[in-house]
C-alpha cells in the first residue's frame, strides 16, 4: 500500500510504502531531508511530526535490539 504524506516543513508530498496497515516510525522527506515521526491506522497518515536525532537514534537502537532477541 503506499501512503502520501505532506511533509509540514517543506509541503513536498511524497509517498511511503508499507505491507503492515499501522506503522509508528520515522520517515524522512525526500526533498528537504526532515526526519519526521508518522503514525499510520488502517493505511491512514493519523500524525505526523518532526522527529530530533535522539529521538531517531532511540528508535534505531530499540529496532536493532527486537533484530538482536529475534535472532536468538
Amino acid at each position: 500500500m503506499l501512503v502520501n504524506i505532506t511533509c509540514p516543513k517543506c509541503n513536498t508530498s511524497g509517498g511511503f510504502s508499507i505491507t503492515d496497515a499501522y506503522y509508528i516510525g520515522p520517515y524522512k522527506c525526500w526533498k528537504c531531508r526532515a526526519v519526521l515521526k508518522i503514525n499510520l491506522e488502517n493505511n491512514r497518515l493519523v500524525s505526523c511530526e518532526a522527529m530530533d536525532d535522539a529521538e531517531l537514534a532511540r528508535f534505531e537502537q530499540e529496532q536493532e535490539a527486537k533484530k538482536r532477541s529475534r535472532g536468538r
